[in-house]
């Protein structure tokens, strides 16, 4: 049973463990969010900690696959990208929101004039009500999207600033980066204890200390020399203790958060353990194939419109059957169910068609200045960190 070489993972053109991943974080969310306390112990509000480092492995590594292939990160259409892979879902099921409060007379009540401004500016994390304080409009979830799209606005320009090659400058910039946002925890956070809060962190540096922490993993990974660090946790045995150790974290963290206090502490470990389970992932094994099977990936592909759905689905789920209010097992399963179907219809009429257009339309970029379209190295992400 041998370990990946570097060769073989450069050479891989997708990271189909990565969709299951997926499927389980938006999955726990749900059933903590709507399963009663029995379920606490899935600890479904780290999910979004999953995705951010998911996103930034992902992001980093297209970009540097990118700047191998052509020697330069094109910046236009990377944003290009990004904005038919993100846009499209969030602007339908935002409208589709605003349709529904509208029908029923609460627009106001639910302080849309208000939200909207967060909203459409990204800048979600800062509305008032995404740290449960504030009116029920079924978006608040959203707050993830802004410290992602900020994430997307600035870590391109710094990779592209560093230069081509330069390996060690990019590692550089990714530990500064991160020991910088890391000593910002206290000021943007209110300290480094947060008590029994959760929802105090929405505006911490915190987040995109672990964003950084994918796009180090990332940076690791695509070096030979450094590739050969991450080398020894791709041999199928090395699976065993780092999956057990990551469950073991997981289904314990709810507690551990409670009791000791020491949250920031916790949440950096955390965000280890899941760089070293995307590390199992990537690797020939049980762990991979599980996660590739296709039910796991017709989750993952979904995921992104799965998050943002479930408010809008249990207020209509129970609506339709008020005996599903009560936070139960049925509650969130059929609260799962209703949201991946209508998620299979926005990923398969809006979310996919819209990414075709963004490739074409690059393509037809390609054909103007004479520029051959090459075929991406690494999966394209499918979601975003939609979860929390």
């Amino acid at each position: 049973m041998p370990t990946m070489s570097h060769d073989e993972y450069l050479g891989m053109r997708r990271f189909p463990g990565l969709d299951g991943l997926r499927a389980i974080a938006a999955t726990i969310v749900i059933f903590f969010h709507f399963a009663g306390p029995k379920f606490t112990w899935l600890s479904g509000w780290v999910g979004v900690y999953v995705f951010f480092v998911l996103s930034g492995f992902l992001i980093t590594t297209l970009l540097l696959r990118e700047q191998d292939r052509t020697g330069r990160i094109s910046l236009g259409e990377f944003y290009l990208r990004r904005v038919f892979r993100i846009l499209p879902p969030y602007l339908v099921i935002l409208g589709g929101i605003i349709a529904f409060v509208l029908l029923r007379g609460e627009f106001l009540a639910r302080d849309f004039p208000h939200a909207l401004k967060y909203y459409l500016s990204f800048l979600n994390e800062f509305f008032p009500g995404s740290d449960g304080n504030g009116s029920d409009n079924f978006f608040s979830g959203s707050w993830t999207l802004g410290i992602e799209e900020k994430f997307y606005l600035f870590w391109p320009f710094l990779l592209v600033a560093v230069g081509i090659g330069a390996a060690r400058r990019k590692f550089g910039l990714a530990i500064a980066a991160m020991a910088v946002l890391l000593v910002l925890v206290p000021v943007t956070t209110g300290g480094w204890v947060l008590d029994d809060s959760k929802t105090a962190i929405y505006r911490s540096s915190l987040h995109y200390f672990i964003l950084l922490s994918g796009c180090l993993l990332a940076i690791v990974a695509h070096y030979r020399r450094s590739f050969a660090v991450l080398r020894p946790l791709t041999h199928p045995l090395a699976a065993v203790p780092i999956v057990a150790g990551f469950l073991l974290l997981h289904t314990n963290l709810d507690t551990l958060w409670n009791d000791t206090r020491q949250n920031v502490l916790l949440l950096v470990g955390y965000t280890g353990a899941t760089m070293a389970l995307l590390v199992v992932l990537l690797s020939p094994g049980p762990a991979r194939w599980l996660l590739s099977t296709a039910p796991m990936r017709f989750v993952g592909e979904r995921s992104y419109s799965l998050y943002l759905l479930q408010g809008p689905v249990h207020f209509a789920v129970i609506q339709a059957v008020p005996q599903l209010a009560e936070q139960r097992f049925l509650s969130a399963l059929t609260v799962f169910v209703v949201d991946l179907a209508i998620s299979d219809l926005i990923h398969r009429w809006v979310e996919q068609p819209m990414i075709r257009t963004g490739k074409r339309l690059i393509a037809r970029r390609h054909a103007r200045t004479g520029r051959k379209t090459a075929q991406p190295a690494a999966e394209e992400p499918r979601v975003e960190a939609a979860v929390g």
